[in-house]
């Protein structure tokens, strides 16, 4: 999903029925082009030159949970993440792996949620959430820094 351009972005919220906007725009482009789900922070952040405030980060991001456009995760340290989901189900369609030691956040899109099986008369699954924790490849030193 990386180098996603406006076109993307647009007809992403055309499907979904929002409106268009520079800064909806902007804040989809960047999750589209993120390689992990980032914080409220890191989006402020990452989108200072378009002069988006908190509050409408905060207000697009809740739109966009409520659309199906993204999902969010928390790792452990009580800051959301948010990132684009595909599958449009409003919740988690995969797994996500957090790294005990820097804290970095990977959805695990190859892998399937597992079934809930059978419950109990009178139960319903609202929500499903999978996190697997362990130490990423950049902590185990499998990966260096220079991409390797």
């Amino acid at each position: 999903m990386h180098g996603e351009s406006n076109e993307t972005a647009i007809n992403i919220l055309y499907q979904a029925g929002l409106k268009r906007t520079p800064g909806r725009i902007a804040l989809l482009k960047l999750l589209l082009s993120s390689p992990h789900p980032l914080s409220q922070q890191e989006i402020a952040s990452r989108l200072e030159k378009v002069r988006l405030n908190r509050v409408s980060i905060y207000r697009s991001l809740h739109t966009f949970l409520q659309s199906g456009i993204v999902h969010r995760v928390e790792s452990g340290d009580r800051t959301w993440r948010f990132a684009v989901c595909g599958c449009g189900s409003r919740g988690h369609c995969h797994p996500h792996f957090i790294c005990s030691r820097c804290g970095r956040v990977e959805c695990l899109s190859g892998f399937k949620m597992p079934e809930t099986g059978y419950l109990q008369p009178g139960y319903v699954v609202e929500e499903q959430e999978l996190y697997l924790r362990g130490r990423c490849a950049t902590c185990t030193g499998a990966v260096t820094g220079d991409g390797s």
